[in-house]
């Protein structure tokens, strides 16, 4: 397509075409002039000459608003920090990219025209208010969270400490009266609820691990070869069917292995769980090149859910587990969000479920 609109833009005897009402146009005037008004900035430069060769409408109206300067010198300063990512073999797009400038957010991607050696395209928009509003989503979302968090901890723990005080108050009452094995029964009894309160607070500790990830190249071949040394004897004895399939194309991302392996450790351990009624449990670990990133999915054929539970299963506390903190998810989520990594599910009642991760592919092999 940005071949085929950069050859519209120069003129050609061959693009004369009739109108409607008989009289001829050059068909490259029909295709700037649609350029021109399209709602999306479209800038093309010329790295030979170093000047601009098209430049529209919308990419004028983003770009004078600011300070920066609209000659070659100046957008390419501006808006061409990726070039060196289009040099890679069956690059034709650089990453998608946000800058802040000016109190403004503009988003652009930088696309190479392919048999032409000499221009690129640029493709940019102003997305400041989309970001404000993203934004002030993610804030309500955070203080929703917040609420619910320290509504669960007030739950959490409130309950063991109300059981630990009313067992305390039985045996100051009846020190004197009851057996060894009768205090022994109240020991144990507290001895659980503090054991209780030890997994909570182990939990919430996770929230601060890793809050600045340190990320790496890593082979999802070799990342899944090392893991299963951890849980292979488990998941054997449990007689679930494993099966790992990681393509040629989608093996080398860019993550903090340490966040990583928590994450994929406890998506595993929910799959494990969510199939013990399942005659024949079957976990699979599946990875897809999606342009720049890499879509990593686990699948099991466990019990499923609902979609309102599906729903919920991000948010703190919320767990269909007996034993569950219900904050593994939560916790997973927050550590891909600080590698720039995704996660979702899809997930059906009585069939099993997927989870999606979304991780950003790496340049180099690790």
């Amino acid at each position: 397509m940005i071949k085929a609109l950069y050859h519209k833009l120069l003129p050609s005897k061959n693009n004369a075409s009739s109108l409607p009402d008989g009289s001829s146009c050059n068909s490259s005037c029909i295709f700037t002039d649609v350029l021109r008004d399209i709602d999306t900035g479209l800038i093309i430069l010329d790295t030979t000459e170093k000047k601009v060769f098209f430049k529209n409408g919308h990419a004028v109206k983003i770009l004078e608003p600011l300070k920066a300067a609209h000659d070659y010198e100046g957008l390419s300063a501006l808006l061409c920090n990726d070039l060196d990512s289009l040099q890679q073999p069956g690059r034709t797009r650089s990453r998608q990219t946000i800058i802040h400038y000016e109190h403004r957010v503009l988003g652009y991607t930088v696309y190479k025209i392919p048999g032409n050696q000499r221009h690129i395209s640029i493709f940019i928009q102003d997305i400041t208010d989309r970001h404000r509003l993203a934004a002030i989503d993610e804030a309500t979302e955070m203080m929703n969270n917040i609420g619910c968090l320290f509504s669960g901890i007030r739950h959490e723990i409130g309950n063991p400490l109300n059981s630990i005080k009313m067992a305390l108050t039985v045996l100051q009452n009846n020190i004197n009266k009851y057996s060894p094995e009768e205090i022994d029964v109240y020991f144990n009894r507290i001895s659980g609820e503090i054991g209780k309160m030890e997994t909570l607070l182990k939990s919430l500790k996770n929230f601060s691990m890793f809050e600045t990830p340190r990320t790496s190249n890593i082979d999802l071949a070799m990342f899944f070869d090392n893991l299963m040394q951890l849980l292979g004897a488990d998941i054997q004895s449990k007689k679930i069917e494993f099966r790992i399939d990681i393509a040629p194309d989608a093996r080398q991302i860019m993550v903090d292995p340490r966040a990583l392996q928590h994450v994929t450790m406890n998506l595993l351990a929910n799959a494990v769980d969510a199939m013990t009624e399942t005659q024949k449990p079957l976990l699979q670990v599946r990875s897809q090149s999606r342009g720049n990133v890499i879509l990593l999915s686990i699948t099991d054929n466990g019990c499923g859910m609902s979609n309102e539970l599906a729903r919920d299963v991000f948010k703190p506390f919320f767990t269909t587990k007996p034993h569950g903190t219900g904050l593994g998810l939560v916790i997973s989520k927050k550590m891909l969000s600080q590698m720039h990594c995704g996660i979702d599910l899809v997930s059906e009642k009585g069939v099993g479920t997927t989870f999606h991760l979304t991780l950003p592919k790496s340049a180099t092999k690790a």
